[in-house]
């Protein structure tokens, strides 16, 4: 009713409307990166890791809750307008299960969109209490929270390739590998 009378929706809306469960918890960007020209190592990779600054979710979060509901109507109900990136790593043993996700989507992926996901890719998740993950989206290219690695790389793509390695610099890689192994055709659609 509140966004309604703010104009944000209107009655027509909430016909084909969907509820979302809302998960309480961190939101992480996975950076990984498929690689369809690797043959002896891993073909997901992941890059790294960055979490959003939303606006004006992040201000509401930092009051206290008698004070949020002292806000007016149209400040009330917190906006999730991304606004900014920053770095972060995932404790070790959430590894494993960012590794099964990204490896579901990869196969998802070439089962309905064949030849399937090749190069950069992003699952925006949130973590619960119980650390499972909830993909939210997915950005099938180069993540939005990327910029904050391009000059220092991701933690995890430098620590797995012993430089700075952003995602632009790992999608430079992989093309001059398929240039230089003549394999330009399986990289690109």
């Amino acid at each position: 009713e509140q966004l309604i009378r703010q104009g944000v929706i209107d009655r027509e809306c909430l016909e084909t409307a969907r509820m979302e469960e809302y998960i309480i918890g961190p939101v992480f960007n996975l950076d990984f990166f498929y690689s369809p020209l690797e043959t002896l190592g891993e073909k997901v990779e992941l890059i790294g890791v960055d979490w959003r600054f939303e606006s004006s979710l992040d201000g509401h979060v930092r009051l206290p809750a008698p004070q949020q509901m002292t806000l007016n109507d149209a400040q009330r109900v917190p906006e999730y307008t991304v606004c900014g990136h920053n770095s972060a790593t995932l404790r070790e043993s959430l590894l494993e299960n960012a590794f099964k996700l990204a490896e579901k989507y990869v196969a998802a992926a070439k089962e309905y969109y064949s030849p399937g996901i090749i190069g950069p890719f992003c699952l925006q998740t949130c973590v619960d209490k119980d650390l499972n993950f909830y993909i939210y989206d997915v950005a099938p290219r180069i993540g939005g929270g990327t910029n904050v690695h391009m000059n220092v790389g991701h933690a995890y793509g430098n620590a797995l390739w012993r430089t700075n390695m952003s995602t632009g610099r790992r999608l430079a890689m992989e093309v001059r590998r398929a240039i230089e192994e003549d394999r330009i055709k399986e990289i690109v659609t």
